[in-house]
């Protein structure tokens, strides 16, 4: 395992962002403010600002405005 190495990458949690249970968050995504993700999802893309997503992968399933 330790020979498998560690790709580092960053995650951007922009303000008033709601993450439910369970939910995995890949590295370089980026989850714009006031969103919603929902319980046990995975992350894997960039989320816009007030978005409801949810699933696995995590998709666009409502705009909030």
């Amino acid at each position: 395992i330790y020979k498998q190495g560690h790709n580092p990458g960053e995650i951007i949690i922009e303000s008033d962002v709601w993450i439910g249970a369970h939910t995995s968050i890949l590295p370089n995504v980026k989850i714009g403010q006031s969103s919603v993700i929902g319980a046990g999802s995975v992350v894997t893309s960039d989320i816009p600002p007030f978005s409801v997503a949810a699933g696995v992968p995590a998709k666009i399933i409502k705009m909030r405005k």
